[in-house]
């Protein structure tokens, strides 16, 4: 008797209301534009979702390899040839293309490359490297990318940064000294660092829908030049990101480049800089997501097809 519900069928269940979840985040967040008052949220909802999700990381030496450094460099210049290339003509599109392109490799991205059987360690590798170096270096970048029209410090954005992103890192690696019971207990919390992103993004998105139709009037073409502005990059890194891993990380590398920590730099966009930059990180956000959503698709459909084409050569042994 065949099963309908499978490990894998499970799998895709969670994957896809994933996805629908934040597509729900976002639409209810554009519809709800007084929310923006709990704004001052975001960057503690962003520190305790990378707490979360980074719980249970774990990496050796050997995984610090030459492609993964490949991997940082190349983030940074996406982010810069993004940049010089539309400042002639728009600096909110300059600075969406930079923030949309800089963006390190998303915690969750580990978790995506061991659904489609990869080498974990590079993407946790990846991880570690592009948000430790965006976290200390975008303070001191940002203020140049920016410009005089932007009130950026960069003491204050460098210790609001560390406190979002290097703080909950090395609170994560403290809780592996605690006792086993309160290890494992603190680690039943890790599913919910998507839910706290769902929320975090809401915000984002109310933020945004409130900037948008109170403080500013932003054409419909400059939205729809964000939105494909943030695609194109999208499909830029991770076409890049699998010719810098070259066979034998194709996969893991473009993964690395591909999925990325949005959170950090929408949260970087609403306070340092304005709510209509921060639309290009968000639909990336999408974008990335109904990426992986098909390669786990494509990836599971050609797993099925090979497990009947085994399981009739060993019967056929049997027979034998």
């Amino acid at each position: 008797m065949t099963h309908i519900f499978t490990p894998e069928s499970g799998r895709f269940l969670r994957l896809y209301s994933r996805t629908a979840g934040l597509f729900l985040a976002m639409g209810a967040g554009v519809f709800s534009p007084g929310a923006h008052l709990l704004a001052p949220l975001i960057p503690y909802l962003v520190a305790l979702m990378m707490f979360l999700a980074s719980l249970d990381l774990s990496i050796g030496p050997d995984a610090f390899r030459g492609s993964v450094w490949s991997v940082l460099a190349a983030n940074l210049a996406v982010a810069f040839l993004g940049y010089f290339l539309f400042l002639p003509f728009d600096r909110d599109l300059a600075l969406v293309a930079f923030l949309t392109g800089v963006t390190p490799t998303a915690i969750s991205a580990p978790v995506i490359i061991g659904f489609l059987d990869g080498r974990v360690e590079f993407v946790v590798a990846s991880v570690l490297i592009t948000n430790l170096f965006m976290a200390l270096a975008l303070p001191f970048i940002l203020p140049l990318v920016v410009g005089t029209g932007g009130e950026i410090s960069t003491a204050v954005a460098l210790r609001s940064v560390l406190l979002v992103v290097c703080v909950p890192l090395g609170l994560s690696r403290g809780v592996l000294y605690l006792p086993g019971d309160v290890r494992r207990a603190i680690g039943r919390g890790k599913p919910l660092s998507f839910y706290v992103w769902l929320v975090a993004l809401f915000l984002v998105t109310a933020k945004s829908s409130h900037f948008i139709r109170n403080e500013l009037t932003v054409p419909a073409e400059k939205l729809f030049a964000i939105a494909a502005i943030s695609f194109v990059i999208c499909a830029v890194n991770f076409s890049v990101g699998a010719l810098l891993g070259g066979r034998q990380y194709r996969r893991e590398a473009s993964q690395a480049l591909g999925q990325k920590n949005n959170s950090l730099t929408i949260w970087l966009a609403l306070t340092f800089i304005n709510p209509v930059v921060a639309l290009g990180p968000t639909c990336y956000v999408l974008y990335h997501n109904a990426y992986n959503s098909l390669q786990l698709f494509a990836f599971e459909r050609r797993r099925r097809r090979q497990v009947p084409a085994s399981h009739t050569t060993s019967s056929e042994e049997k027979k034998q």
